[in-house]
C-alpha cells in the first residue's frame, strides 16, 4: 500500500514481515496471521470460520408495541437474522425465514454482486401480543451466518 493516500504503492520485499501460505507448489503472501487462517479454511472448504460473535444492535427504540433498532455489519460472515426478546422471553426472529439465494442464509438478500436485494429489510418488529397496562423490556440479538450471537 503507498504511505500516504493517492501515492504510489510500495514494492514488497522479502524482508517484510509476513506469512506465507504454501500448497500445491504455490506460495501466496499475505500480510498477517488473520489473514492467512482465513485464507487456510477457506481453501479447505470455502467457508471461512468466524469465531467473533455480530456487534450488538443498537439504537433500540420502543413507541407502544413498536421496535427499531440499528445493526453494524458482520464483516466476517454477514448478519442471518435478529432475535427479539420480551420480558427475558425469545418472541419472534426477524426476518422470520432470512433469504438464500446465494451462500448462507442473510438478513439483507444478496444479489450476485453482493448488492442488497431490493427493498432492503427494515430493521423493525411489531410486537402482536403485548399486554395492556404493562410495561415490557424488549431486547434485540443479532444472530450471524455462523450461528454466534450478540452479547
Amino acid at each position: 500500500l503507498p504511505k500516504e493516500a493517492g501515492g504510489e504503492l510500495r514494492i514488497i520485499e522479502g524482508k517484510q514481515k509476513g506469512f506465507v501460505y504454501k500448497q500445491d507448489k504455490r506460495w501466496l503472501w499475505l500480510p498477517d496471521e488473520s489473514l492467512l487462517e482465513a485464507w487456510s479454511c477457506y481453501t479447505e472448504d470455502t467457508q471461512v470460520h468466524d469465531k467473533t460473535p455480530p456487534p450488538a444492535p443498537t439504537n433500540l427504540v420502543v413507541k407502544g408495541n413498536q421496535l427499531s433498532w440499528k445493526a453494524t455489519a458482520d464483516l466476517e460472515s454477514g448478519l442471518a437474522h435478529f432475535i427479539i426478546e420480551r420480558d427475558g422471553e425469545a418472541i419472534a426472529t426477524v426476518p422470520e425465514k432470512p433469504t438464500k439465494k446465494f451462500g448462507r442464509p442473510l438478513f439483507q438478500g444478496m444479489l450476485y454482486s453482493d448488492t442488497p436485494a431490493q427493498p432492503l429489510v427494515q430493521m423493525r418488529f411489531t410486537d402482536p401480543k403485548p399486554e395492556a397496562g404493562r410495561t415490557h423490556q424488549y431486547r434485540v440479538i443479532a444472530v450471524n451466518t455462523v450461528g454466534l450471537k450478540s452479547r
